[in-house]
C-alpha cells in the first residue's frame, strides 16, 4: 500500500482509523509512564498509562465524532462544489449529460454525501444508460431521504429498465 493510499485509507475508513487512534493511544500512554517514572508527573504507573491511553482516544473521538477532520477540507472546497453544481445544473437544462456527471463527481468525490448532487448524478446516469451507477447514487440518496417522491419514482424507472 503506498503511502498516499494509506493516509487517504486512515482518513476515511473505520477500522484503519480504528488502529491509527489506537496506535496514537499506546505511544502516549508509554511517554505518560516514561514521564511519570522520571518524575515529571506526579502520578503512579497505572493512572500514567489509562490517562495516557485514554485522552487521546477521547480526544480523536471527540473530534472524528464532531466532524472536526473534514470541516477544513470541506471549508475551502464548499464555495466550488456549489459552482459546479450551478454549472450541472446549467447543463442538465440543456441535456449535456455527460458534462453535468464530470461536474457532479466532481462534487461527489469532495463531499460524498451531498443529496441534490447524489440525486441529480442518478438523473445523468439514467439518461446516458448507466442504470448500475444510476441506482447506487439513488440508493444512498434515499438512504437519507426515504420520503422524496421524485427518487422514489426514479429508482423505479432505474429497476424497471
Amino acid at each position: 500500500m503506498k503511502l498516499r493510499e494509506l493516509a487517504d485509507a486512515v482518513q476515511n475508513q473505520p477500522m484503519w482509523q480504528a488502529i491509527w487512534y489506537i496506535t496514537n493511544s499506546v505511544f502516549a500512554a508509554l511517554t505518560c509512564l516514561a514521564l511519570s517514572r522520571w518524575g515529571y508527573l506526579p502520578w503512579n504507573d497505572m493512572d500514567a498509562i489509562l490517562l495516557g491511553f485514554f485522552v487521546p482516544l477521547g480526544v480523536y473521538g471527540f473530534k472524528s465524532l464532531n466532524g472536526w477532520y473534514r470541516y477544513q477540507g470541506r471549508y475551502g472546497t464548499y464555495g466550488i462544489s456549489e459552482k459546479y453544481y450551478e454549472l450541472s445544473l446549467e447543463l442538465i437544462e440543456k441535456d449535456d449529460w455527460e458534462e453535468a456527471l464530470r461536474y457532479l463527481d466532481a462534487i461527489l468525490r469532495v463531499m460524498p454525501d451531498h443529496l441534490r448532487a447524489l440525486y441529480y448524478a442518478s438523473v445523468c446516469k439514467e439518461k446516458l444508460g448507466d442504470d448500475k451507477g444510476a441506482i447506487m447514487h439513488i440508493t444512498e440518496y434515499l438512504r437519507v431521504k426515504p420520503d422524496d417522491e421524485e427518487a422514489l419514482e426514479l429508482q423505479i424507472r432505474v429497476s424497471q429498465s
